[in-house]
């Protein structure tokens, strides 16, 4: 028993659902039932009635509501009186840790953020966040994790990146096969962009270029040396002005990546949510 399973218990009980309650806790329902299941054993008493009409507390479940609510309340209270100036550490990939998380790295009136961890596949960052090992990431394209509080934060949409001298470095925007007819210049083979393009290749059933991997930080640098085109999100192409590389819309937005913030307590993604509130 925790103190995450006892403030399970409490807001279905409050909320009477557990799907609301769920929605509340930013966590799956069937997740959310399989924590409430645990609590039941580890106290050797079912603690709600389920129906097809919703649930309510069993005698049992009502007492220990009315035991644990107020005593709960008071120890929460008492953790944020004691850790109000404390670290948030952040988990992050290479291009969040670039041009997204630098605008945020600073003081502020109740903890200090603090970038720790990168990982050039974010979902590797979920294993670190279960541990304890770091607080908080902004995971692509995963919406929930067992155990873990989570919460759409924005949407990323990627760019056509050309050399200025490309037959394509013309065009006001681009139809993603048209980007297939010419080597393509791709993050490392592990990462969701690379794995991304070519699903859609698969998915248009055309020919695969020829692909050159390089690290997401030298993309830039090797289109404006001509070695191909690439795609890149519009954090990087919000913040940075390459010479001799063009940046082109993509035709109806094929390519695109959603970002969740995650952490371990719902206070600290509800502070971390209004923080990281630019998108």
């Amino acid at each position: 028993m925790n103190m995450q399973m006892l403030e399970n218990f409490l807001i279905v009980a409050k909320e009477k659902s557990f799907s609301k309650a769920a929605e509340t806790l930013f966590v799956s329902q069937p997740a959310l039932s399989k924590q409430i299941k645990k609590l039941e054993e580890s106290l050797g008493f079912s603690l709600f009635l389920r129906s097809s009409s919703g649930i309510k507390l069993t005698k049992k479940g009502e007492d220990f509501y009315q035991d644990v609510e107020p005593i709960y309340r008071t120890l929460q209270s008492m953790l944020v009186k004691h850790t109000q100036h404390s670290s948030i550490r952040l988990g992050s990939d290479p291009v969040l840790a670039t041009y997204y998380y630098p605008d945020y790295i600073h003081q502020t009136s109740t903890e200090t953020l603090q970038l720790t961890t990168i990982r050039d596949d974010s979902l590797d960052l979920l294993p670190l966040l279960e541990t304890g090992e770091i607080d908080a990431a902004v995971v692509q394209d995963y919406p929930e994790h067992p155990w873990l509080f989570s919460t759409h934060l924005f949407t990323d949409i990627f760019y056509a990146a050309v050399p200025v001298d490309h037959p394509l470095a013309q065009w006001t925007s681009i139809p993603i096969t048209e980007c297939f007819r010419y080597t393509n210049l791709l993050p490392p083979a592990h990462t969701p962009m690379n794995k991304n393009i070519r699903k859609l290749i698969k998915t248009h059933g055309v020919a695969a270029p020829e692909f050159i991997e390089v690290s997401y930080h030298a993309l830039a640098g090797f289109i404006s040396q001509g070695y191909g085109i690439s795609y890149l999100p519009s954090l990087m192409v919000e913040k940075i002005d390459y010479k001799g590389v063009v940046f082109i819309p993509l035709e109806d937005t094929p390519l695109k990546r959603e970002m969740y913030l995650y952490t371990q307590q719902e206070s600290v993604l509800l502070k971390l949510k209004r923080v990281l509130s630019k998108y």
